[in-house]
């Protein structure tokens, strides 16, 4: 079942409160048109399917945010592409998650990808496609932070401290950093199996990746992964944004109360100052950057008793435009 407000501040009421003030600042997900327009793409997302086949909205790219199986086998597997090979979106791209064992072989990954033609397997890389004349450049990764024994998954890191930008202080050595730097600029779309730290994750997510999102920034970025955090954000990269992420940070690193209640006052103060700005001369916070972010969380089935038995929460794909002229 997906989480309640009740169960997120029971599991933490400074991210809870950190969350809503956060929210309070950001622009409404726009509702959906009938038709994309002509300078967008409609994108359809999802992810964490786990040996379900929901029925999917059409859309001009399909993206599977890995998770397709839940025990990882071939025969789950090659289930799993038979159902995506054949919906019609011209375009469909997936990668693999901690659930999908048998990718992680490479015999698996080359035979995919010659039995499969109408499906691209990213894995590290990044594929370029053309969409109604326009070109859009897709990267995926499978890789989470560790838990348990599954696959694709690298130690987590978990910060000291901050920098002077209220991002986190990486470590050079640490293996998420060579991972992550490996995302060229200038993709559109980013599909990474789980979440940046702090967004559609309930504190799970990976505070390195989040890092990689400042560099980066596409114009979407699709995962999975937590099955309760599922939804949409746009992200501004205004002043709020950094103030709100270092709270999460913060937690993360287990740093000491009064060092993450201190930082939530800062996160309090920054948005209060942002909907004054704006309430006053009719702007939002200062934007750093130009470019907004959509990031969905797109996993289908929910957390329950038995993920993938047949008593599991089922929903569906989430659909969403990107604009590639803004």
């Amino acid at each position: 079942m997906s989480a309640t407000a009740l169960d997120d501040f029971k599991a933490s009421p400074l991210l809870f409160l950190a969350r809503r003030v956060y929210a309070w600042t950001q622009p409404a997900v726009p509702a959906l048109p009938a038709s994309p327009s002509p300078t967008n793409i409609r994108v359809v997302c999802i992810s964490d399917t786990h040996d379900t086949q929901p029925p999917l909205p059409a859309g001009d790219i399909l993206l599977h945010a890995g998770d397709l199986t839940q025990s990882g086998t071939l025969s789950e597997l090659y289930d799993a592409l038979a159902w995506l090979s054949v919906q019609p979106h011209p375009v469909k791209v997936f990668i693999a998650g901690n659930h999908d064992a048998a990718l992680a072989e490479p015999e698996t990954r080359a035979y995919i990808r010659q039995a499969y033609p109408e499906l691209t397997y990213l894995e590290n890389d990044v594929v370029q496609v053309t969409v109604r004349r326009h070109t859009v450049r897709i990267y995926g990764s499978p890789y989470t932070p560790q838990y348990g024994t599954w696959a694709f998954q690298y130690p987590r890191f978990r910060p000291s401290r901050l920098s002077g930008a209220l991002l986190p202080m990486v470590d050079a050595h640490h293996p998420s950093v060579a991972l992550w730097s490996g995302i060229p600029p200038r993709i559109d779309v980013l599909l990474t199996h789980g979440p940046p730290l702090g967004h559609l994750d309930r504190g799970a997510g990976c505070a390195v990746l989040l890092s990689t999102l400042w560099r980066v920034r596409p114009r979407l970025h699709v995962f999975g992964h937590i099955h309760a955090a599922r939804g949409i954000e746009r992200v501004g990269w205004d002043d709020v944004q950094p103030a709100f992420e270092a709270v999460c940070l913060y937690a993360d690193a287990n740093a000491g109360v009064g060092t993450r209640w201190a930082q939530f006052v800062q996160l309090v103060w920054r948005a209060v100052t942002a909907k004054l700005s704006g309430w006053w001369w009719g702007r939002r916070a200062r934007r750093i950057w130009g470019r907004e972010t959509v990031l969905v969380n797109a996993a289908s089935v929910g957390d329950g008793p038995g993920v993938g038995e047949e008593d599991g929460e089922r929903r569906g794909a989430i659909v969403v435009d990107v604009d590639l002229e803004s």
